[in-house]
């Protein structure tokens, strides 16, 4: 690939949950009056189990981090980036609106926010066979289709970025680029990763079932691992517990259990340590998830803004949005992991072709909502029936470890 691009502007954002992970998280709650002493075991002390089904507030808020991350791949990445893509300096093309822009690569901290709470919820009641023929399905499908969109205009079209060796789509297919010491093929893929461990190490406290109190020793444990893992120079521990984007997907955790059961002093224990290591990681002067040499903004409006993030959560968690039930933002919440997905090289390869041919908020405006269009087209006749066919074939599948019977002759 020839666009180079380090740390938070290697892509910023994240797919975050997969669209429908609430859909999976349908099921009311046990009656109290009824419940079964397996099922009185995970609650607070005199917590009362909420219901969980779709919250459209949280499908809002995914859909805006998305449109933040595109337009900050048009308008806010770094300088050198903007004259690669548009092919002149920013200050002729954005000057004003391309430092606001900029914060919108933040747009992947509220998604693994987003994350840890849906993840959490749609896995609740759940066995490790359905967590890992949902999680497969709802991620599998619709990367392996961005992937065989990216790699058609990679190799049909005279992009900007080149022609990749087929050694590393072989690896992108896999998702396990990462620690396999590949290039992503695009860049937006490294935030895979992160979200790909979090299924990994969620899905033994799925095996042994999930409950409060394990859920909440889950959230301490790697709290613990993620703060010692900077000093202790150990790069599979590094590798698998990631740092910088642990303390959203615990917060995010938290912020279920929240709203399953109440809020409690330990959780909120839990989300404060959350938002502190998440602050320290932002800001941290090198190894964390800002290159200062390319976007050094105020710290301050980076403590704001992720203290918004923190505070949107908790909103709903505390079901202060209770009220927004407007079906779009459930549709737009659809479209997210696509248009993530879809809008780095695509859009970037559209915007760099036409620019200097027509207004550059034309082009802006007019790319994304061509990529919002042809999200929507792959994720409804692509992603949609693949991952209900993948579904209906991995639940039919016997998964055992037990020798087969052998033919017969």
């Amino acid at each position: 690939m020839t666009q180079t691009q380090s740390g938070d502007t290697a892509g910023a954002g994240a797919p975050g949950p997969s669209p429908d992970a609430q859909a999976e998280a349908v099921a009311p709650s046990v009656p109290a009056s009824r419940a079964s002493p397996s099922s009185v075991e995970g609650r607070a002390p005199g917590s009362t189990s909420r219901g969980h089904g779709r919250l459209p507030a949280l499908d809002g808020l995914r859909f805006l981090a998305a449109l933040a991350v595109v337009c900050f791949h048009f308008v806010g990445q770094a300088p050198h980036t903007m004259a690669w893509i548009w092919g002149r300096p920013y200050q002729e093309v954005f000057p004003q609106a391309h430092g606001y822009f900029a914060f919108g690569r933040l747009g992947v901290e509220l998604f693994f926010l987003i994350s840890g709470f849906v993840i959490c919820m749609s896995a609740w009641g759940r066995s490790p066979r359905d967590f890992f023929v949902s999680r497969v399905t709802r991620l599998y499908p619709m990367y392996w289709a961005a992937i065989a969109v990216s790699t058609a205009v990679l190799y049909t079209v005279d992009t900007p970025f080149g022609r990749p060796d087929p050694r590393i789509l072989f690896a992108n297919l896999t998702m396990l680029q990462k620690p396999l010491g590949v290039d992503d093929l695009d860049s937006v893929y490294w935030t895979l990763w992160p979200e790909l461990c979090f299924y990994l190490t969620f899905a033994v406290v799925v095996w042994k079932g999930l409950t409060y109190q394990r859920v909440v020793i889950f959230c301490g444990l790697w709290t613990v691992a993620a703060a010692l893992a900077p000093g202790a120079d150990i790069p599979l521990l590094t590798l698998m517990t990631n740092p910088t984007s642990a303390p959203y997907f615990i917060a995010g955790m938290a912020f279920y259990l929240m709203h399953r059961y109440r809020p409690t002093p330990l959780l909120w224990g839990i989300v404060a340590m959350s938002w502190l290591l998440a602050l320290h990681f932002l800001l941290t002067p090198d190894g964390g998830r800002v290159d200062w040499s390319e976007w050094s903004p105020w710290r301050g409006w980076l403590v704001l803004v992720i203290t918004v993030f923190f505070a949107l959560i908790a909103a709903i968690a505390l079901g202060w949005t209770h009220r927004i039930r407007w079906r779009g933002l459930t549709v737009a919440g659809t479209l997210t992991f696509p248009l993530y997905l879809l809008h780095d090289i695509v859009g970037v390869s559209v915007v760099h072709r036409l620019s200097g041919r027509a207004d550059p908020w034309v082009v802006v405006g007019a790319t994304a909502g061509a990529l919002v269009l042809l999200a929507y087209l792959v994720q409804r006749f692509v992603e949609r029936p693949v991952a209900r066919a993948a579904r209906r074939w991995l639940s039919s599948a016997e998964f055992s470890l037990r020798t087969p019977l052998p033919k017969r002759r």
